[in-house]
């Protein structure tokens, strides 16, 4: 956020006065867009609230369009999600109340070694030392998800013996250490730019996790793509120009 004092004290002072007034929606008798009166009970909601209180801030004195960018590339997508009935507020309703029955995506640590190399001389700038600290500590504990009993979120305890999990989900850690230092829009860009599409990529029952479960957990049913060798001479340089 910028020097000025926040037109807000605090994120919850921002959702009960303003955000809330903005985003009136039918969410009493729907079951296509949820809402938990007790947000801030679940770490994903809270942590992107806070994220669009931060960035409305910084964004809403922009005279030249600042607010409008706020909605169209912050709050809405934001909204949805949250409003998602397959998101974090999967199990609860205005009508019943809060119902905590999403936890924590099921982690299981990869042995020792495993990212031996990836661990040697880790940057001291960083809050989390590994990819493997990231995911258990951070990204396990925001994506609450059912994907125990569901056939259209599935994911896979081991995502380390998966080389496309751990590709992304390393992306992901070093792109969440860079935006984490932008105070106003750094932490809402990374869910909205990188979070949100690699974790639907993940989630996706034709993704790399596709014959894993979490009651039957990981299964080595996927190989590299097969390849062959491409005819002689298809991709040679063009001949410089004379």
């Amino acid at each position: 956020m910028s020097d000025e004092q926040p037109k807000f004290a605090n994120v919850a002072v921002f959702v009960e006065e303003y955000l809330g007034q903005i985003y009136q929606r039918q969410v009493s008798d729907s079951t296509d867009t949820v809402w938990c009166d007790e947000w801030w009970r679940h770490v994903e909601a809270a942590t992107r609230l806070n994220a669009l209180w931060r960035s409305w801030e910084q964004l809403h004195r922009d005279e030249r369009g600042g607010l409008s960018y706020w909605l169209l590339q912050h709050a809405d997508p934001h909204m949805k999600r949250l409003f998602d009935p397959r998101g974090p507020f999967k199990y609860c309703g205005v009508r019943h109340g809060h119902r905590d029955m999403l936890g924590p995506l099921p982690i299981e640590s990869p042995p020792d070694g495993v990212f031996a190399d990836m661990n040697a001389d880790p940057p001291t700038d960083r809050m989390y030392s590994t990819v493997v600290d990231f995911v258990e500590n951070y990204l396990s504990l925001i994506y609450q998800r059912q994907v125990t009993d569901l056939s259209d979120t599935v994911w896979c305890p081991q995502w380390w013996q998966h080389q496309e999990a751990v590709v992304r989900l390393d992306a992901l850690w070093r792109a969440w250490e860079f935006y984490r230092t932008d105070p106003s829009e750094g932490l809402s860009r990374w869910f909205l730019e990188h979070a949100d599409p690699q974790m639907a990529q993940l989630f996706n029952p034709r993704g790399p996790f596709k014959y894993c479960t979490v009651r039957g957990g990981h299964q080595s049913k996927v190989s590299p793509l097969p390849v062959t060798m491409e005819k002689q001479g298809m991709f040679t340089d063009p001949a410089p120009e004379q």
